[in-house]
């Protein structure tokens, strides 16, 4: 459309000064001492100026063409694993973008076996392989392998639950082999200046009792940052990992892998009992979905 409104300029204003030097009616009693050649530097200053516009509209439009070729490339990324697994119903690593985390997409890890699927690995503990001690700045931006010892990082975890409404299910299992869920119906993580707290839970539904409504409130506390509510011991370097800790646990998932007691923890299934194996997972909520379906309208 640009290139059609140039060629109707450059043709327009070409045809304009070359008529009024070159074609107007001459007065017969008049003696003229030019002619339509000398006028010709006026014609080549029109084209030098139409020359200048077309380089800038070639610029505007390369620089239109590279918004669209961006948005269509977000648009073709999913905000969630609902939408990234949709074709395949395969558990995997997917990529997806989130605008209040980053417009850049980030790699996940999509369960599709549970519940009909959909669901964001946020946290994973099955081995000894990675060290879940660590400090702030690593629990906010996330650390472990996507499809083994994982934790997300909770700059993601607060955009992803703020964003929209989304549900948490866990899965536990004792070395013992026995398996158990907590599935709760929602989930919301606060953001950093408010310490990343564990500000909303839903009702909670499963197998393994509630070890976390007790946390509800609570600030996030790591070995660096203590927010417990305990004035003269930090949780996080008591029992070796990161939590919302209280005073100082109903439930602790970041526990040290391996120790027969005070490890990855879940008290309402077995006090103190080191767990074998612990995912937690969200999934937007039929709410969040009927509230995306009518914005995409």
């Amino acid at each position: 459309m640009l290139r059609y409104i140039l060629f109707l300029l450059l043709h327009y204003l070409l045809w304009f000064p070359t008529k009024n030097v070159c074609s107007e009616a001459l007065d017969s009693s008049t003696i003229y001492d030019y002619n339509c050649d000398v006028q010709i530097d006026v014609v080549k200053t029109f084209i030098q100026k139409l020359e200048a516009v077309q380089k800038q509209i070639s610029v505007i439009d390369t620089k239109l063409q590279s918004v669209e070729e961006q948005q269509s490339v977000r648009k073709s990324v999913s905000s969630s694993c609902l939408e990234a697994a949709a074709e395949s119903f395969k558990s995997g690593v997917y990529n997806i973008t989130l605008e209040k985390f980053s417009g850049t997409p980030f790699a996940v890890y999509c369960n599709e076996e549970v519940d009909y699927g959909g669901w964001l690995v946020i946290q994973r503990r099955v081995s000894d392989a990675v060290d879940f001690n660590r400090d702030w700045r690593e629990y906010k931006n996330g650390f472990g392998v996507l499809d083994e010892n994982y934790w997300i990082g909770l700059e993601k975890l607060h955009a992803l639950t703020s964003s929209c409404q989304h549900e948490l299910y866990i899965e536990l299992q004792r070395y013992s082999g026995e398996s158990y869920y907590a599935r709760y119906s929602e989930f919301v993580v606060g953001s950093e200046s408010e310490g990343y707290p564990l500000k909303i839970l839903g009702t909670y539904a499963g197998t393994a009792s509630d070890s976390l409504k007790e946390h509800v409130g609570m600030k996030f506390t790591t070995r660096d940052h203590d927010n417990d509510i305990y004035s003269d011991v930090n949780c996080a370097v008591t029992f070796k990992g990161a939590w919302w800790f209280k005073k100082c646990y109903y439930s602790h998932l970041n526990g040290p892998y391996g120790q027969r007691r005070y490890g990855v923890d879940w008290n309402d299934l077995a006090k103190e009992e080191s767990l074998k194996s612990a995912q937690m997972m969200i999934r937007p909520t039929e709410k969040c979905l009927r509230r995306m379906s009518l914005k995409s309208k």
